[in-house]
């Protein structure tokens, strides 16, 4: 690995993960910003707020296509964890921070999903059927969120550890640590609300937000 390879690696996949398809999204379908909804984020959980479940599966698809795309074909490209982990933080981070749209983006756990099944794909398989047992059971997002990231996280380590095939290594541990910092200081506030017992669940979450153009109730 050079620095104009590491430098190439992460501008691309900054500015393809930087692509805002929740806010693209809303603004197709309603002509709103939804960072002006909701939670304020582009993320897919707030797509759910905004549009409902249909634009969810969308947007929640091609937010973890834009964490999958650049860190697989950087893999496939330079055959190296160091830039393919490179690759995702800076997917996760153009998601986060997206220079589109004046860096106000989401919290990154669709694209850290996407980066995720990139780096080991059984491991992203078991996180989704974990958060889809939270979210069915427990019907809030925010605890599916907290709880799989961390814990795709944690099986990278114990993986590392025990030395599972060359695929498993310490520099895979290293996007674990960087998804779970953000996740959690991101959901700092839902913490707060979980903690009083006001965190909405996710069948408060759908509330398709009017058309900008739709006429006022009266």
């Amino acid at each position: 690995m050079n620095l104009l390879e590491l430098a190439a690696v992460v501008s691309a996949s900054y500015l393809i993960g930087a692509i805002p398809f929740g806010y693209l999204t809303t603004r197709v379908m309603r002509g709103i910003d939804i960072r002006d909804h909701g939670s304020g984020m582009i993320g897919a959980t707030n797509v759910l707020r905004v549009l409902g479940r249909g634009p969810f599966i969308v947007v929640m698809v091609l937010d973890a296509a834009k964490g999958y795309a650049p860190t697989l074909i950087t893999w496939y490209i330079f055959g190296t964890h160091d830039l393919q982990v490179a690759a995702g933080i800076a997917a996760v981070l153009g998601h986060d921070f997206p220079v589109y749209i004046r860096f106000r983006g989401g919290r990154g756990v669709a694209t850290s999903f996407g980066v995720y099944a990139a780096l080991a794909l059984p491991l992203a398989v078991g996180m989704f059927a974990v958060g889809l047992f939270i979210v069915l059971a427990l019907r809030y997002m925010s605890v599916m969120s907290m709880v799989t990231v961390p814990g795709g996280a944690l099986v990278l380590i114990v993986l590392a550890l025990v030395g599972v095939g060359e695929d498993f290594t310490y520099t895979k541990t290293i996007f674990g640590a960087f998804a779970t910092f953000f996740v959690v200081v991101t959901h700092i506030p839902n913490i707060r609300r979980l903690i009083r017992g006001t965190e909405p669940k996710i069948d408060a979450e759908a509330s398709p937000a009017k058309p900008t153009w739709a006429r006022p109730d009266v």
